[in-house]
């Protein structure tokens, strides 16, 4: 049973970042993560603050010269439907298409799941290797910081009291192979037991890969583009990658999983990644 609360529509950015500097506020954009929360009692919300309209958030740009801005109102559909999305950003659009329903989708947004901070979030990974950027608007102004720094541990990021994450960029689209892979329970949509995103970009000889649900979040692998660099042959290099994650992967049993199996699966698809985009 979800608790009363109060609701409120602002028409410009100033009135939503007024109304979530109250107490006990929250932004509502796709709220697909937000309502299901307040339904089980996990969140008591006093104030919404409705988003989803305001035009600064509903803005993708794509610049052919520089990077990707995707605003936080930008729907996981709106993602996956926009043709340059998937030429340049690839594991974006693979990533979105893994989430949900099409019908959800309609409504979650890639920054309201990078905002939620679940250890399996599936935007990411991506994002992680992509070396992306969180633009946050609050009352002392506009910070930047490196997604690797915005997302905290679980369900926890680095927003202050009446701070809005405004948009997510990617400041420069390497001309790389890339890739998002996941594994589920079930066939169909469900949460990840493990996700993986990876990126070969052979001119400037860099290799990130980024595991999933494996730690409090999301773990982007050290000594991946050493290893580029220095190993000749794609199995070798599969099998090398694939060791590091499994020394830097911490994973636990739950419900969905065993500690065991995740491990198995972190070696199968770290594999699968460095395959595919080092081939």
């Amino acid at each position: 049973m979800i608790r009363p609360f109060a609701y409120v529509k602002p028409a410009t950015m100033e009135e939503a970042l007024d109304a979530l500097k109250l107490d006990n506020s929250k932004p509502l954009a796709g709220g697909t993560n937000l309502l299901v929360e307040m339904r089980n009692g996990l969140k008591e919300p006093e104030l919404l603050v409705d988003i989803k309209c305001l035009a600064e958030l509903n803005t993708l740009t794509i610049d052919r010269e520089g990077g990707v801005k995707i605003g936080a109102g930008v729907t996981l559909n709106a993602l996956i439907e926009n043709k340059e999305i998937r030429e340049r950003l690839p594991a974006i659009a693979e990533a979105a298409f893994s989430i949900a329903t099409y019908q959800l989708r309609n409504r979650a947004t890639m920054v309201g799941n990078i905002c939620n901070a679940s250890p399996a979030a599936d935007m990411a990974p991506p994002l992680y290797v992509l070396g992306a950027e969180v633009v946050i608007a609050g009352p002392c102004g506009e910070r930047i910081i490196p997604i690797s720094e915005f997302i905290t541990g679980v369900k926890k990021n680095s927003l202050k009291k009446g701070e809005l994450v405004v948009q997510v960029e990617v400041p420069q689209v390497p001309k790389a192979k890339m890739v998002f892979l996941k594994k589920q329970r079930v066939k169909g949509h469900d949460l990840a037991l493990i996700n993986v995103a990876g990126l070969a970009d052979e001119q400037s000889g860099s290799l990130r890969i980024c595991v999933g649900a494996c730690a409090v979040k999301p773990l982007l692998l050290e000594g991946s583009d050493q290893a580029f660099q220095e190993t000749k042959g794609v199995e070798q290099l599969a099998e090398q990658v694939a060791k590091l994650a499994l020394q830097a992967i911490s994973p636990i049993d739950d419900i969905r999983s065993s500690k065991e199996y995740r491990m198995d699966m972190v070696e199968v698809l770290v594999k699968r990644v460095v395959r595919q985009i080092c081939a």
